[in-house]
């Protein structure tokens, strides 16, 4: 700039001076515009710098992301350890405490009698020493008839009026309250000694005549427990064999075993054809009720208490009673299992071993 302006100089005229002014107001414009410039430039390059900071700032931010890719790795592991969790919970959700919480109850392994019983067929008869055939103690003709079929009637009730062949008239009563299921006299009929009037049968008790069969007469006795049974939906009783006749039937070739069974209810009605079950107990060192037996492939099995489980355990069986059963070897005594519905156990079981087959 310097050596431009001695050139300059060296003209001295005043167009150079002029020249040498208006360079110079160009020469201080261009500075300016390099100052600028130069603003401009590092303007820039600290936008370039914000630029790299927001980089940075864009890096920090990955960072963030990878943080919370790492948080959310971390909440997946956490969820991972909640399902483990609810495994673990699967695990245990079938133990013996939530089978009881269920209803399955348990029981302890025992000695005790098994209820063997046989069934026989049987038949309700009037109580035998309840019976009273009336007839007139003289002959004569009926004048009054009181009473008739299905009357109840008491001890000492008059039941018909009777006038004598020497024209004096009786009274026919009963001698014990009973139910009249029988009448042979009508008002105006000749009537005698030989033929009963009115049967009248105290129904209070009543008889149940079993038929026994010889292979079965050997193993009963009197006073054997007997259940009696008129149907699934009839009258159910317990008695005890009262009565076991001497001599076998040549006809039927049974014998009769008698049961004697209150009947204030009047339910038994004579002529009311039963079954008797007549038991008789069979001692075992293990006995278990008959419902927590269960068949599983064609197996027996009892479901044994294992630490906080149940476990299928294959059983060998002896006699079986009606509602016990004999564990022969298998079950020792004293250990628990599954006994009311242990058909929850088998259910729960068949459904794991199903998820396992799929």
């Amino acid at each position: 700039m310097r050596s431009r302006m001695r050139r300059i100089a060296r003209g001295a005229s005043l167009v150079g001076m002029a020249l040498l002014v208006s360079l110079m107001l160009t020469d201080s414009g261009h500075c300016e515009d390099g100052h600028r410039h130069g603003d401009a430039a590092q303007k820039h390059d600290g936008e370039a710098h914000g630029g790299d900071e927001d980089a940075h700032g864009h890096d920090g931010e990955a960072h963030e992301r990878d943080g919370d890719a790492h948080e959310h790795d971390g909440d997946a592991h956490q969820d991972g350890g909640d399902a483990h969790g609810h495994d673990e919970h699967d695990d245990h959700a079938f133990s013996v405490a939530v089978f009881e919480r269920h209803g399955v109850r348990l029981a302890t392994a025992r000695s005790g009698e098994v209820d063997v019983g046989v069934d026989l067929p049987g038949e309700v008869r009037p109580n035998g020493d309840r019976i009273a055939h009336l007839a007139p103690r003289f002959p004569g003709v009926v004048r009054e008839v009181r009473a008739h079929v299905g009357d109840t009637v008491a001890d000492g009730e008059v039941l018909a009026v009777i006038e004598g062949d020497n024209l004096v008239s009786y009274q026919l009563r009963a001698r014990f309250g009973g139910t009249v299921i029988d009448k042979h006299i009508t008002p105006g009929e000749a009537v005698s000694r030989e033929r009963p009037a009115f049967i009248v049968v105290d129904l209070a008790t009543v008889w149940v005549d079993i038929a026994v069969y010889q292979s079965v007469l050997p193993r009963l006795r009197v006073q054997q427990l007997v259940v009696i049974a008129a149907g699934s939906d009839g009258p159910h009783a317990e008695g005890a064999i009262s009565y076991l006749s001497p001599v076998v039937d040549q006809t039927t070739r049974t014998a009769t075993a008698r049961v004697v069974l209150p009947n204030t209810d009047g339910l038994w009605r004579p002529g009311l054809f039963v079954t008797a079950t007549i038991f008789e107990p069979v001692y075992a060192a293990v006995v278990v009720p008959r419902r927590a037996l269960h068949t599983i492939e064609g197996k027996a099995v009892i479901f044994v208490v294992a630490d906080d489980t149940f476990v299928p355990r294959q059983v060998s069986v002896g006699a079986t009673g009606r509602s016990m059963v004999e564990i022969s070897d298998g079950l020792e005594e004293g250990e628990r299992f599954a006994d009311e519905g242990s058909f929850l156990v088998k259910a729960d079981l068949s459904k794991g071993e199903i998820a396992h087959h799929h």
